[in-house]
């Protein structure tokens, strides 16, 4: 049978694929060396396994082609049909192949990992992703090389005579029998091969080399969450609830008598104060950008200034890679949950959150995103649990389900705006003007602020930074920096500010 020159095409195509699929994985090998454990040993065991997995790949992609091959009647073979089905199956499938690859290095650039929810989940929001990609990579020079790679497979096919071959030859009723069999493949990898399965190490990097990128989008697509124990460490549940009772002890509280709960009643010893309290959440800033641990670059001269009169933590740590994570922990205070952010969970409104405590004391809270809310669920997050939104308003198109006062950023407040949202100047400009509202109506306000200049494409205002705009993290941190610099001048003359707190925070580091 495998002789038989009909099935020459779908021969070359599963060779095709196993070939840069193993070309790119030992590209990513040798980026990720440093983190290997043995390379030599672990480089055969991440192509065997990758190679196990790459053929369940390939046997999905050409089950349709295998139906049609058993199907097709002889009297059809080199037909205008055979033709251009044939042609535009290679042409499709290769697109597919060629577009993939290329995703996976610039997802593993950002992640250090082959597809996982992240992507899946990305594919919800495609007016933000798309524009981000549009913005951050130079799109017709990135077509052009597909589409040239997608030539040079096609001509190196023809030169081998695979399609020639093709539409040359027929099967016989023996043939079509023994091809049948490799729609059995699909089936055993559907049903009985996990991607769990190509774990083989106790090295993470080792883990995800083993994997096949497009095998592994679709796990994630069909698990619907990420993997809790590959991503965060865990530890016995008793040991943890002794430490943190241990840590959240005071003379002058009083814990709850049940074994996993750390409420707590806190007696106060002092006169009550009720400041304004505006909180930034940052994007993707890592400790490692400050001067104070160890950044020689001096990108961050504000904050710089700020850490050395103020209030300050040094012990506090992302709890994940993504803004939803950072945003539960800081407005529930829980640590990570399994699965999918409680964000973008169903009913996941009326929960007792920071805004919560914040309404009891009779204070205003307010959303302010730079982007449209919809986006990981914000909005509908926010919005059901108390805070008021002030975002771009295009959400609306969405159906948000929440009830709650929403605030949009005019066209004429926007000065700069890129995939994300408006630059952080346009943001914090409009944070004052509702500040100066409520301070006029006599409320005390709670605003988080969630800001997007520093994300890819890190584009920003020309001339506000000696950095240019779109060229790197760096000039986005800059001039993230810069523009807390300059809220902070413009709040300094506002009559609210001697009574109002500053909190800044990062939802996630830059790195994951």
């Amino acid at each position: 049978m495998l002789s038989n020159k009909r099935i020459s095409l779908l021969k070359n195509i599963v060779l095709q694929f196993l070939i840069i699929s193993a070309f790119v994985r030992v590209a990513f090998f040798i980026w990720s060396f440093s983190n290997i454990d043995s390379p030599v040993i672990s480089f055969f065991k991440i192509l065997f396994t990758g190679l196990f997995f790459d053929i369940g790949v390939i046997s999905f992609f050409i089950f349709i082609y295998v139906i049609y091959l058993i199907l097709l009647p002889n009297k059809l073979v080199n037909s205008i049909f055979d033709k251009i089905f044939t042609y535009f199956y290679y042409f499709l499938t290769t697109l597919i192949f060629v577009f993939s690859f290329f995703a996976e290095f610039t997802f593993w650039e950002e992640f250090q990992n082959r597809f996982n929810f992240i992507a899946v989940d990305y594919l919800i929001y495609t007016y933000e992703v798309v524009q981000n990609i549009n913005q951050s990579y130079p799109i017709p020079l990135l077509l052009l090389i597909v589409f040239t790679f997608i030539f040079i497979l096609f001509y190196i096919q023809k030169k081998r005579n695979a399609f020639k071959d093709t539409f040359s030859s027929i099967l016989t009723l023996k043939h079509k029998g023994i091809l049948a069999l490799l729609l059995i493949i699909p089936f055993l990898y559907g049903f009985f091969i996990n991607n769990n399965h190509a774990e083989w190490s106790k090295n993470r990097y080792e883990n995800e080399l083993s994997k096949a990128g497009i095998y592994s989008f679709f796990a994630a697509f069909r698990n619907n969450e990420l993997s809790y124990t590959d991503f965060y460490l865990t530890q016995d549940i008793d040991k943890s609830f002794a430490i943190l009772k241990k840590n959240l002890s005071s003379t002058n509280s009083e814990f709850s008598t049940e074994k996993y709960n750390i409420q707590r009643t806190i007696k106060g010893d002092s006169i009550e104060y009720k400041p304004n309290v505006i909180f930034i959440c940052i994007e993707s800033l890592s400790a490692d950008f400050l001067g104070h641990f160890g950044a020689t670059k001096n990108i961050t001269p504000t904050l710089d200034s700020l850490y050395n009169n103020s209030v300050h933590f040094e012990n506090l740590y992302a709890t994940g890679t993504r803004t939803v994570r950072g945003m539960e922990a800081i407005t529930l205070s829980i640590p990570p949950s399994p699965g999918r952010s409680v964000v973008k969970r169903k009913n996941n409104k009326n929960m007792y959150n920071i805004g919560t405590v914040f309404e009891e004391k009779g204070y205003t809270r307010a959303f302010f995103y730079g982007g449209d809310g919809y986006f990981d669920n914000m909005n509908d997050f926010f919005g059901g649990n108390g805070f008021d939104i002030v975002d771009r308003g295009r959400g609306y198109l969405f159906g948000d389900s929440f009830t709650a006062k929403r605030t949009n950023i005019e066209n004429n407040e926007v000065t700069f705006e890129n995939a994300w949202g408006v630059c952080d100047e346009d943001i914090y400009t409009k944070v004052i003007k509702e500040a100066d509202k409520n301070h006029k109506n006599g409320k005390p306000f709670f605003n988080f602020i969630m800001t997007t200049s520093n994300h890819r494409p890190y584009t920003y205002p020309k001339n506000k930074i000696d950095i240019p705009s779109g060229t790197g993290r760096a000039g986005a941190v800059k001039y993230t920096d810069y523009a807390i610099g300059k809220f902070l001048k413009t709040a300094e003359k506002k009559p609210w500010f001697k009574n109002t707190v500053f909190v800044i925070m990062a939802d996630h580091c830059a790195s994951s």
